[in-house]
């Protein structure tokens, strides 16, 4: 027994020599081939040098001149945040979840992985395993997410060479703004508004801890998708926090029992602008290429105000749908199967196919009443719309006719009918539909032009038509002002009489006989220019163009940034048949507002890059301020493009369009401080007001996709002034009603309203004229002769 125990134990020691000395060749081994795979993979690793200063793919952001959120592009959204701006409490969750060891470690955790090691040489998987958040910079920043263990040597290296060349700090920032989250988030500021519709300092615990524990897994952990993983997930997190003495005891317990209840957050947009949303984008894709403008950070301030956009939002909308009530029902959009057991499912199904437009709710009739029906709408809720929002509802015939009223609303709906609902109030509901005719709403600052509001359509999401800046349309009776211009540059006055007998002229190449009409068909005698433009007389305003010339009147309107060359070359020129955008209108109507000088209309005010840098600023040009004003920085003076007398002259005949001529709706608003001009194209196809304060021009345009009647009485005041009328209402809300001033050269004389010259006061007909200095008519001056304060007779055909 003794020799045998004697001869084991020698057994025993070479056995253990052999296994140590097999451990230490394995660890030499070990050593040598990290060593080797570190001399042969190190050129290979990227300077980290650059981390710092790496782009991050953020979204193109539109924001409006004082920073509220337009619209985004992008396919990442991200909200890059510095380490202050981060909750103490999300850090500590984070390190909780992920590296506890992060502010100690060397950048990876040694233990962590031999144990990831040894699950791969017993399993033959690779297994991801022991990251910490030096690591997972290091892959998020620089490397592939394919697993291959080369890709995690390289991962190691990098880490050590993070670890060693930047602070933990800075290391910390890069992963919270880089890591992905889920749901398209990238960063934990991102994530934050897109689970809860909040940003990360609104957060409380278990929203923090539920963030904290999305890195691992975030498809298989978000609260959205997976809202029983995310538990268990938090659940983790919190515990971890706890067994780090991070939170209390009484903190867990309230936290880990919070509900998981969230849902997808659209990012919030202050401001509702599509259509200068697009143009943005279309800029910057032009200058900047696809690439940078929809991954570089970059940020758009417009020139818009957000309340002038929301006012102009509004009144277009109030507008459009204005002109749905006067024509009558279309009818349903669409008829589908509903029962006493239809489903909620079953209904959802069916309203699949549509979407809101303009504020209006596509929903499904489910029970029609006497005088009232109940809709199921994309909301989900079962909405009540009484009589007061169906009654309205006349079958529409056509843009001139309507069917009998109805008496109850069986004679409108029926069960099945998709409709569009529009939310009038608390508990008020209306029946509507998508209106048929189009819009367009451009409000300029006449200082500088730029862009305050712009409206291209009903519905962007509808149709993306631009019609503000896209759509060439004739004006009417509004492009009637430049021509008035035109006259009174050549020495004509506000009180010159012009006659408004018929006309027939020669017109086209085969010398076809031209008729023209007033609209109201009644022809008038000698009248004064300003009666003339307020009251938008067609055969007076013919008159004034053949004394001004054709030629010259053409070649005018290039001073209020027309071209020649779209213009027609005839008398239908003051007419308005023409065809120019509103955009285009807006910029001309802008010479008068500010007093002669022709602006350049911009949308962009400055573009800041990724790191907060401004590259790119407007230079507009700007009206030069008055006598005394400082001027600061070197501004851009805008051109002279008619005499200050002369836009004052003008503006106070379109005051007079307000106060006793087409446009006397504008009224309402009880501003002194207002002028402009209605057109109408022929039969109604396209209505008009352009207007302006000295604050803001704006024009308005109303009109179908493919020209084509409005309707009888669908003019410029009927149709487009309402919609000017609202907007400038509220843009204005707050603004001095300030007189237009007088410039210098302008003097005042008392005519005879008949006869356009000097008179007593004491006449009936006296009234009181603005002239430009030196062209007052003098007492006892004949009539018959065409010029200055006199009258223009017919000649020829005329």
């Amino acid at each position: 027994m003794a020799s045998s125990s004697t001869s084991g134990a020698p057994l025993k020691r070479r056995l253990g020599f052999r296994l140590l000395l097999v451990f230490f060749g394995l660890f030499a081994a070990g050593v040598l081939t990290a060593a080797v795979t570190a001399i042969v993979l190190a050129p290979t690793l990227p300077p980290v040098h650059n981390i710092l200063r790496k782009h991050l793919k953020a979204p193109l952001q539109v924001l409006t001149r004082h920073g509220q959120l337009i619209a985004e592009f992008g396919n990442e959204e991200r909200m890059p945040v510095t380490l202050k701006q981060v909750p103490p409490t999300l850090i500590q969750a984070v390190l909780a979840a992920e590296d506890r060891s992060f502010y100690t470690n060397p950048g990876i955790d040694l233990l962590g992985i031999a144990r990831a090691a040894w699950v791969d040489l017993v399993t033959g998987r690779k297994a991801q395993g022991a990251s910490t958040i030096t690591m997972q910079v290091a892959r998020n920043y620089f490397l592939s997410p394919r697993k291959t263990f080369t890709r995690k040597a390289k991962e190691v290296l990098l880490s050590f060479k993070i670890a060693r060349e930047l602070t933990k700090n800075q290391i910390l920032t890069l992963y919270l703004n880089k890591i992905f989250l889920g749901n398209h988030a990238y960063g934990f500021e991102a994530a934050a508004h897109i689970y809860y519709g909040k940003p990360l300092k609104a957060l409380d615990l278990a929203q923090l801890a539920m963030l904290a524990g999305l890195p691992q897994a975030p498809s298989l952990d978000n609260p959205i998708d997976h809202p029983h993983n995310a538990r268990a997930r938090r659940h983790y997190v919190l515990a971890r926090m706890r067994a780090l003495g991070d939170i209390t005891k009484a903190q867990y317990a309230q936290a880990d029992a919070a509900p998981i209840a969230t849902r997808a957050h659209m990012i919030h947009y202050h401001v509702d602008a599509p259509y200068v949303a697009e143009m943005v984008r279309e800029y910057m894709v032009k200058h900047f290429g696809k690439k940078k403008t929809y991954d570089g950070g970059y940020r758009v301030y417009t020139t818009l105000g957000a309340h002038e956009q929301e006012a102009a939002d509004h009144a277009v909308e109030d507008g459009l749908l204005a002109y749905n009530i006067r024509h009558g029902y279309y009818g349903p959009a669409a008829v589908v199967p509903v029962s006493a057991q239809t489903s909620p499912h079953r209904l959802r199904r069916d309203l699949r196919h549509y979407t809101t437009a303009g504020g209006l709710v596509p929903g499904i009739v489910t029970s029609v009443g006497h005088r009232s029906i109940k809709a199921y709408d994309l909301d989900r809720h079962t909405v009540r719309v009484g009589w007061q929002g169906l009654s309205w509802a006349a079958p529409f015939i056509t843009v001139n006719a309507e069917g009998y009223a109805p008496r109850q609303a069986s004679d409108i709906l029926k069960v099945g009918d998709v409709i569009y609902l529009h939310h009038e109030g608390p508990g008020r509901w209306a029946l509507s539909q998508i209106p048929r005719p189009y819009a367009a709403l451009v409000s300029l600052r006449p200082h500088d032009g730029s862009v305050a509001a712009l409206v291209g359509g009903f519905d962007f999401y509808h149709d993306n038509f631009n019609n503000a800046i896209q759509a060439y349309r004739q004006p009417g009776s509004s492009f009637k002002p430049f021509v008035y211009s035109a006259a009174i540059a050549k020495g004509y006055t506000a009180a010159s009489l012009f006659s408004g007998a018929p006309i027939v002229a020669l017109s086209g190449a085969h010398g076809e006989l031209w008729r023209p009409h007033n609209y109201s068909e009644h022809f008038l005698g000698l009248t004064r220019m300003r009666v003339g433009l307020a009251q938008s007389i067609n055969l007076v305003s013919i008159r004034i163009l053949r004394a001004v010339g054709i030629r010259y009147a053409v070649h005018y309107a290039e001073r209020f940034g027309f071209k020649a060359s779209m213009l027609p070359h005839s008398l239908s020129l003051v007419l308005g048949s023409a065809t120019l955008t509103p955009l285009e209108m807006a910029r001309g109507y802008t010479v008068f507002a500010s007093g002669g000088f022709r602006v350049r209309p911009y949308f962009i005010r400055k573009i800041v890059d990724e790191h907060g840098k401004t590259i790119w600023r407007a230079k507009p040009l700007v009206v030069p301020p008055g006598p005394g004003v400082a001027i600061h920085g070197t501004p851009h003076f805008a051109v002279q493009a008619i005499s200050p007398q002369n836009a004052f002259i003008m503006t106070s005949m379109m005051q007079s369009v307000i106060r006793s001529g087409t446009g006397q709706l504008a009224l309402s608003l009880k501003r002194i401080d207002l002028a402009g001009k209605t057109g109408t194209s022929n039969h109604e196809r396209n209505a008009w007001f352009s207007g302006f304060s000295p604050y803001l021009e704006t024009t308005v345009w109303v009109g179908f996709p493919v020209p084509k009647s409005l309707g009888r009485y669908e003019v410029g005041a009927h149709a487009a002034l309402p919609i000017w009328t609202q907007y400038m209402g509220a843009a204005l809300a707050g603004k001095p009603d300030t007189p237009f001033a007088v410039p210098p050269g302008i003097v005042t004389a008392i005519i005879n309203r008949h006869t356009g010259l000097p008179c007593s006061p004491k006449n009936p007909l006296a009234m009181r004229e603005y002239f430009i200095k030196g062209t007052v008519p003098k007492k006892g001056a004949q009539r018959g002769v065409p010029g200055p304060a006199q009258s223009v007779r017919s000649s020829g055909l005329f």
